[in-house]
């Protein structure tokens, strides 16, 4: 996995690596579904419940090993973008989120991801990865969307989701690809029930799953709401005749931790996590009263066994029977690598007047905001993993222009000899690696930690010969210890640096923010929000300190950019003023690097938008019965079909910037667009067309394409269909994408037949730059 920058044989010889590996486990499918039943067959009733629920192995859970018969030990961990220790300091490559693969619309990218995780989660003995996350973005404010690789569109989720799982199981661990269905918020998440149509819900909110079957994944994990008034995990509809028989699902059907709220093995859940209250001793009682078959036990059992036999966690049990491995510390160089690469492919560029980007490096740089210095780079919950060793991007511009690398002082407030606060889920020296020796370095310690997150932020910090330094975070418990010699402290921001080639300041002085972006060549405004799993964000808004900072910067700053760092759709009302805007979704540790490597131009971007930016908060209007529900019991999904940008084409409605939209600092021209092929003689219909770097720079474009359906179908006017992401052109060079477009793109959901039916009709194929740059037109009737 060690990708030197464009090097094309080594990125083919990583795409090749997912391939093989999903070759390999389409040879042995046959042969791990014969081995599976043989092995149901050995078992006694007390071993197959046993694997049927979780038990205390470690990890986030699992099951035991069954060592009569040599069946391993399942262990599964968070999280959907990397591992997620359970111990305080950071063992794991704190990788970009699923969302920011949704704005690489790479394959490549989305593979290398897939495979860097695999492999960690593989050398640390776990078999079993709870995620990718692939959930719509239905609403726009959800706090999980940060998780979700789909952004706001199935078919961004169907493809994108394929690549993924093939990496994660090409290093013999098996996906969890999560949270089936329509778990769209994360307000009175345990209580809502999601009214969804069949035809919605197989059109909009199914197809990452389907895309994920059909790369042959392992296991899905059942989500806490309710859908049209049955919990998820007990939704006989949803799981046993949708998944499993319509969308052909042959792995396994774990709950949520804690979402099981039956024996419910019927409706087609096939193991209960963490624990044993519905899936032990009860379900061996409804075996016994007969209200459940051994078929049906069997059927479950081996929809798990199946798939740990095709990924070789068998032929890898050793791997497993060692407790040491989910603390060794598996990050590395190649994989820092793979962390830097995605996050500066996923940068999003907005807007960028009179070729403000990229920057000289001769150039005077004024970097503002304290998320320059201590950024934002992940959301909360169980999706996060912690890095001590985040490269800020005052550090990434810092390395870039050749300056000597100046970390800035935190603002500490201390106190000395009194009773200090703990975290009760703190051990001495928390997170804090190599351990502080001083007072001073344990706030710098906790301002480094600090911004990481909100849930999670370090709000302050004690520290005593002889204990070391504990961190206290934001909306822990905690406790107070009083101790004699303690040195108790906070840290408010960094001080400013006002000498050299870059300069920094925090919101927390606009009079040294402004000062030093007058005498800059360029000042580079960095804010962020985030959010987390548990709650969903209030609003779109940026903070009210962060807003007022970028105002005051432009008013005595002409040449100004703005990164803005988010979980999902945000407002930007700097956008038209700044001279150039960059967006990031939660970039990961090198975000550092990352941000530098697109604002000094080592990286032409090239990502794009896997969202809509909207205007206005709720500018599609949800009512409270759509979001967040009635009574905090019910939400409609009242809009169908019209789901993000759908909403906007089919309302005439221009947003802020539109889904797929991101400039490159060179240009491109599209030819025509070729359509050939036809449905009547079971073959797929093809799509051609030939891009050129019509600019002077090197660049790579993703080419969208989009159909329209014939008028009577019922559909949005505008759908994603497929997309290609070019390589990396040279001035002049030209690249023709091809998209091969089978039945099922040209299909509604017959909610009648309960299948897939072809639309009958003429489509309009579109190929552009973004949902609202479409450059090149082709029909085909059907």
């Amino acid at each position: 996995l060690s990708l030197p920058w464009h090097d094309t044989h080594h990125k083919t010889s990583a795409m090749l690596l997912a391939v093989v590996g999903l070759a390999v486990a389409g040879a042995v499918a046959d042969d791990a579904d014969e081995m599976a039943k043989k092995m149901v067959a050995r078992m006694n009733l007390t071993e197959k419940v046993l694997m049927l629920h979780g038990s205390s192995v470690g990890y986030t859970g699992g099951t035991p090993a069954i060592d009569r018969l040599g069946i391993p030990s399942l262990h599964f961990n968070d999280g959907p973008q990397g591992f997620r220790s359970r111990e305080p300091n950071a063992t794991s490559t704190s990788f970009p989120g699923g969302l920011t693969i949704g704005a690489t619309w790479d394959r490549e990218m989305a593979s290398l991801w897939g495979t860097a995780m695999g492999k960690e989660f593989f050398d640390k003995g776990a078999n079993v990865q709870l995620g990718p996350g692939v959930c719509v973005a239905r609403v726009p404010v959800n706090g999980r969307n940060f998780e979700y690789l789909s952004g706001e569109d199935p078919m961004l989720g169907y493809h994108l989701v394929q690549p993924v799982v093939n990496g994660i199981q090409s290093q013999g661990v098996i996906a969890n690809v999560k949270h089936y269905a329509m778990n769209s918020q994360e307000t009175n998440r345990h209580g809502d029930s999601a009214q969804v149509d069949e035809r919605t819900r197989f059109e909009i909110y199914y197809p990452p799953f389907e895309g994920a079957v059909k790369a042959n994944l392992g296991s899905i994990m059942c989500s806490y709401n309710l859908i049209n008034g049955r919990w998820s995990c007990e939704n006989d509809q949803t799981l046993r005749v949708e998944l499993k028989e319509r969308l052909n699902f042959t792995g396994w059907v774990m709950s949520d931790w804690g979402a099981t709220h039956s024996t419910s093995i019927n409706q087609g859940l096939d193991q209960e996590m963490p624990g044993e209250i519905y899936m032990g001793p009860s379900l061996l009682a409804s075996v016994a009263a007969g209200n459940v078959t051994m078929a049906k036990i069997d059927e479950s059992v081996a929809r798990i066994l199946a798939p740990m036999y095709r990924f070789k966690v068998f032929d890898n049990a050793a791997q497993w029977a060692d407790p040491t491995l989910e603390y060794k510390d598996v990050r590395s160089a190649a994989h820092t690598e793979v962390a830097r690469r995605i996050a500066s492919n996923a940068t999003v560029l907005l807007a960028n007047k009179n070729k403000a980007l990229p920057l000289s490096r001769g150039a005077k740089v004024a970097v503002l905001g304290l998320n320059g210095a201590a950024p934002i780079v992940h959301g909360g919950g169980s999706g996060h993993v912690p890095s001590a060793t985040t490269v800020s991007p005052l550090t990434g511009i810092q390395e870039a222009v050749g300056s000597h690398v100046v970390t800035p002082t935190p603002r500490c407030v201390m106190q000395h000899d009194v009773a200090y606060p703990q975290s009760v889920y703190s051990n001495k020296n928390s997170l804090v690696d190599p351990a502080p020796t001083s007072a001073a370095e344990c706030c710098a310690s906790c301002f480094a930690y600090g911004n990481s997150l909100v849930s999670d932020e370090c709000v302050g910090w004690s520290y005593g010969a002889g204990r070391g330094c504990v961190l206290v975070f934001r909306n822990a418990p905690t406790k107070t210890v009083p101790s004699p010699g303690t040195t108790v402290g906070t840290c408010n921001g960094a001080e400013p640096i006002t000498e050299g080639q870059v300069t920094f300041a925090d919101e927390q002085s606009q009079e040294d923010a402004t000062t030093l972006a007058k005498a800059a060549d360029v000042a580079v405004v960095f804010v962020a929000t985030t959010s987390s799993e548990g709650s969903d964000r209030p609003d779109l808004n940026l903070p009210a300190d962060q807003l007022a900072m970028v105002d005051a910067v432009l008013k005595v700053q002409p040449n100004t950019v703005v990164v803005v760092v988010s979980p999902g759709a945000i407002l930007l009302p700097f956008a038209q003023t700044a001279a150039a805007t960059l967006m990031m979704f939660m970039p990961g540790v090198e975000m550092g690097h990352a941000v530098a490597d697109v604002l000094f131009g080592d990286v032409s971007p090239s990502g794009r938008l896997p969202i809509t930016v909207p205007n206005v908060n709720n500018e599609v209007k949800f009512t409270q019965a759509q979001y967040p529900g009635i009574d905090n019991a019910t939400s409609y999904y009242s809009e169908k079909l019209l789901v993000g940008y759908r909403w906007y084409t089919q309302n005439g409605v221009k947003p802020h910037f539109a889904f797929g939209h991101g400039l490159s600092y060179t240009s491109f021209s599209y030819g025509n667009l070729k359509v050939a092929g036809s449905l009547s003689s079971g073959g797929d219909v093809t799509a051609t067309i030939t891009v050129t770097n019509a600019g002077s720079v090197a660049g790579a474009e993703v080419v969208q394409l989009y159909a329209q359906f014939p008028s009577d179908a019922g559909e949005p006017p505008l759908q994603l269909r497929d997309f290609v992401k070019t390589p990396i052109l040279a001035p002049g060079a030209s690249h023709t994408a091809s998209f091969s477009l089978p039945a099922r793109f040209f299909s509604v959901w017959d909610t009648d037949s309960h299948a897939w039916a072809v639309a009958k009709g003429t489509f309009t194929l579109s190929a552009g730059a973004a949902s609202d740059d479409l450059r090149a037109h082709g029909t085909v009737t059907v």
